[in-house]
């Protein structure tokens, strides 16, 4: 199954994580599925109990077994409670569809 998330690259006050943080997410995600590929950032915009958000954001992908998926729900759900994320964009192909998990 392929996985896509969007890795924001910046808090939700715009204050950009480090480089150093980033990696340290995409390092991690290697080590634990065996890879993941960049394809570039996306510029995202949406609405949550009214407020309008902006988040640029890393397009990640990782290919794994699907008797995984519950591992990555589950990492993604960390990734984002460490970087103070409301939800994460997850997608799941060849599988499930789009999700966004609750980080609280």
């Amino acid at each position: 199954m392929k996985i896509t998330m969007l890795l924001p690259l910046a808090d939700n006050h715009g204050t950009s994580f480090s480089e150093g943080k980033i990696e340290g997410i995409l390092n991690s995600l290697v080590t634990q599925f065996h890879g993941c590929s960049t394809d570039g950032t996306v510029d995202g915009r949406s609405i949550d109990a009214g407020h309008r958000h902006r988040d640029i954001s890393l397009r990640v992908t990782i290919v794994c077994e699907r008797e995984r998926l519950e591992e990555i729900r589950l990492r993604i759900v960390e990734i984002g409670r460490e970087l103070g994320q409301i939800s994460m964009y997850f997608e799941v192909r060849d599988y499930d569809g789009v999700q966004f998990l609750s980080t609280a």
